[in-house]
């Protein structure tokens, strides 16, 4: 029997072929590893990345559902406002149909109201009385009402004529945000920044004018939206506070005393006196 049935070989040649087996079998498992690296990565990619379409399914979501959204038709709010310079009291009723009135009160008594009823804006105070409104006041006016915050939901935006866009993520103060840009159907445009974990809107920003009837120059505002509560299945924001943006300097902060939604509304609720 030979020498090679006994199973030895030339040292160089068990050598070659020992050598050999490895290099294999180190391939096959950087092979393994390469592609278990890669298929993590993949699944990373995936699990990151969000489509315009996820934003709005996880905000929708967070404040309660589309139908609870679509069933508020008309929201009413108590509200203060606090300004640098004075603070208010004021009644903000509002309607999917596309009127709003707010009554502003100071010391138990009405200052003024402004009002938009079937695309006409008006105004009232005790030294003016009844006066017709701007243009500029009227488009104010329905901003506040068709933007996704009272009365609709940012998954209706695009039956309402409006566009939305998904921009990315952004990390402010430490929080990821979601950045979405709805530009309403008469060009107005607003930035909203979702908490990616939660879903709710935080913040927005917007180049306006604070009170466009008494100084129409537009500034870029940044709202930001605290003490999220529960009304009707829905979740609002009790607290809405105003800083223009590049200087931090603090406008107005406005707190929702309480909220009333599909009250019992008077037919001329809108119309002036």
């Amino acid at each position: 029997m030979s020498a090679y049935a006994l199973g030895w070989r030339p040292q160089s040649t068990r050598c070659d072929l020992l050598a050999g087996s490895r290099i294999q079998a180190l391939m096959r498992t950087l092979s393994a590893l390469a592609f278990a690296l890669l298929s993590l990565a993949g699944c990373t990619q995936t699990a990151h990345e969000s489509t315009l379409q996820d934003v709005v399914a996880q905000h929708v979501a967070a404040r309660g559902g589309a139908a609870a959204i679509e069933a508020v038709q008309s929201f009413e709010g108590d509200i203060e406002i606090v300004e640098p310079s004075f603070t208010v009291n004021g009644l903000y009723v509002a309607t999917r149909d596309g009127s709003m009135r707010v009554d502003i009160s100071a010391g138990g008594e009405r200052v003024f109201t402004e009002a938009l009823d079937r695309g006409r804006s008006w105004s009232w105070s005790p030294s003016d009385g009844v006066k017709e409104g701007t243009a500029q006041g009227a488009v104010a006016l329905r901003h506040g009402i068709d933007l996704p915050i009272k009365l609709f939901g940012l998954h209706e935006m695009a039956s309402g004529g409006h566009r939305l866009e998904l921009r990315g993520r952004e990390t402010i103060d430490g929080t990821e945000f979601h950045v979405l840009r709805l530009t309403l159907a008469d060009g107005f445009e607003t930035l909203y920044y979702l908490n990616s974990k939660s879903g709710l809107i935080e913040r927005d920003r917007q180049r306006r004018a604070l009170h466009v009837d008494v100084d129409p120059e537009p500034v870029w505002i940044e709202t930001r939206y605290e003490d999220y509560r529960p009304v009707a299945g829905v979740l609002f924001a009790h607290r809405q506070v105003e800083r223009e943006l590049e200087s931090g300097t603090l406008l107005s902060t406005v707190t929702l005393r309480e909220v009333r939604i599909n009250p019992p509304l008077a037919p001329d609720r809108f119309a002036p006196p």
